[in-house]
């Protein structure tokens, strides 16, 4: 009696075994394998063209509603700006010193912006202007608070060491 105990006891422990093991194959459980040799992908060129796509749609929308552009302006700028990050692209891609490829993006950079002007009348212009200073300004204001944060961390380690 205390053997066929055993052995039924055993058997129930081994059916459990296979179906908790059974169970997490089939996808039904805890996928156990998620930490083990992850590394984020990368994502696919649909996702990075899906994403420029989605920017340059705000980027738009932000231009037309501030600077009250019509639908012809609005294509012709579009079509500038496409032509600007393909032709960043195909820089970024190329054999060269990041100093090299950061003051040709400058440059390209500085003729959109002067195609862009062509496009615009006199108000729209200075409208345009105040947008990019802006738009300029906020990007150095972030950096200077990255470096505040920084130099408060810094501070905070040192008064630290001295207690």
């Amino acid at each position: 009696m205390k053997t066929l105990k055993t052995l039924l006891f055993s058997l129930l422990i081994l059916s459990s075994a296979a179906f908790a093991q059974n169970f997490n194959q089939n996808g039904y459980g805890v996928n156990q394998d998620l930490g083990r040799n992850s590394s984020p992908s990368k994502p696919s060129q649909q996702d990075i063209d899906e994403n420029n796509s989605k920017q340059l749609d705000r980027f738009m929308e932000q231009l037309k509603k501030e600077l009250s552009l019509d639908e012809l302006q609005t294509i012709a700028i579009r079509n500038e700006v496409i032509t600007n990050r393909k032709n960043v692209e195909i820089l970024m891609k190329k054999e060269s010193s990041e100093e090299e490829k950061s003051k040709q993006i400058k440059a390209m950079m500085d003729r959109t912006d002067v195609t862009i002007n062509s496009y615009l009348n006199k108000d729209q212009k200075e409208k345009y202007k105040i947008l990019t200073e802006k738009m300029k300004s906020g990007k150095k204001i972030k950096k200077g608070k990255k470096e505040e944060v920084k130099d408060e961390i810094k501070e905070d380690k040192m008064t630290e060491e001295k207690l």
